[in-house]
């Protein structure tokens, strides 16, 4: 596939250079570090799709809606293969089944599993197992129901877990576990509250905190400000306090001292009640505390956060210009780039230490998914 025209680096800190020299605020120059540039075309427009690092320098961007209105299309039965460092898309896999918002996760010997989201207008309990390596990919275990936005986490032995989600009529509380190693699924939990939309987070012990979530599928709709646990040791859920705000479709992301920042997303109003809080769930003391605000309201960044150094977070999906999030002062800087969209459902993965690609989403107001991609040039650390 022909690579899209890229121009010269755009550094995102010629404007923030500028203030430097002017005394600017520590954010701003902290801010300057971070450098984005175009990437290359998608081999489709794809959002709610996923995008995972699947080793031997390779991502995969898996599936999701293609054409306007996030409807789906041939091209969600597609995989591209992506090569790191220099982000060729050198190869299209197949998936079995066009999926729109599929979950993935990443197994020990490289391939993925793919999992759930919407297949043939309905909910899919199916999952899928994609090998980078032959471009196919072979079914896998079924789920014990259809599940839409669940909650997966990899855990610390390798285990998958997978919990509630949207089954096309409700939310779901049910939980299981994927093991590769034997290529199983088994039941585990429940959920103490049916969720779909939540962010789930390892924790340094080998637990997994489960945050927010709710109903955001059908009306009426519910969002929570619960959080819970999950003990592998134990196969439970137990409560693990409550949020300051309810919120679905946020981000979450795991700080370097192990506490867990929970950022953005929305309430039951959904776009109309899009987010800038920001909260810390402080896993010493086992609750969460407010963190501070983002610069601009942003909800579906799930998968568009990305920890740098220095207790900093880049924020870059639900916007028309991504930014990072000081965790110690508790302040967002808007960057000064113009990523052309204020676009949802992006992904955000690291490629190595020094380079991220940021891909795709849909453009707020139109639905129009795009084949565009940037790559995000990281700070040493």
């Amino acid at each position: 596939m022909a690579m899209r025209p890229v121009s010269s680096l755009i550094m995102v800190s010629l404007l923030l250079t500028a203030c430097m020299a002017g005394g600017g605020s520590a954010a701003e120059k902290g801010a300057a570090d971070v450098r984005i540039e175009p990437g290359p075309g998608l081999g489709a427009p794809r959002a709610t799709h996923q995008l995972v690092a699947a080793g031997e320098g390779r991502l995969l961007a898996i599936g999701g809606c293609v054409r306007s209105g996030c409807e789906a299309g041939p091209a969600s039965a597609t995989v591209d293969i992506i090569a790191a460092p220099d982000m060729r898309v050198i190869a299209t896999g197949r998936l079995l089944a066009p999926r729109i918002q599929p979950s993935a996760a990443a197994l020990p010997d490289g391939k993925v599993l793919i999992l759930g989201g919407w297949v043939g207008g309905r909910v899919s309990a199916a999952t899928e197992i994609f090998d980078p390596a032959t471009g196919k990919s072979v079914a896998g275990p079924a789920m014990a129901g259809p599940r839409n936005a669940p909650t997966v986490v990899t855990l610390a032995d390798g285990r998958i877990l997978i919990a509630g989600g949207y089954d096309g009529r409700d939310v779901r509380a049910d939980a299981e576990i994927f093991d590769p190693a034997t290529g199983r699924m088994t039941a585990t939990g429940p959920l103490a509250a049916a969720r779909s939309g939540a962010t789930g987070t390892l924790l340094v012990d080998g637990r997994a905190l489960v945050a927010g979530g709710g109903r955001p599928d059908r009306e009426p709709r519910r969002a929570l400000a619960s959080a819970e646990l999950f003990d592998p040791a134990t196969g439970r859920f137990t409560p693990a306090g409550t949020m300051a705000q309810e919120r679905y479709k946020h981000g979450a992301v795991r700080l370097a001292n192990g506490d867990v920042l929970i950022v953005g997303g929305s309430d039951i109003r959904d776009y109309g009640g899009k987010l800038r809080s920001v909260e810390r769930f402080d896993v010493a003391a086992g609750r969460f505390v407010p963190a501070g605000n983002l610069a601009d309201p942003r909800f579906k960044i799930a998968d568009g956060l990305l920890l740098l150094p220095g207790n900093r977070v880049l924020v870059a999906a639900g916007d028309a210009a991504p930014e990072i999030f000081d965790v110690a002062r508790g302040v967002g800087t808007r960057l000064d780039y113009d990523l052309g969209g204020q676009w949802n459902y992006m992904t955000l993965v690291r490629a190595d230490a020094r380079t991220a690609l940021l891909a795709g989403g849909y453009r707020e107001g139109r639905i129009e998914p795009t084949d565009q991609s940037w790559i995000v040039h990281l700070p040493k650390g």
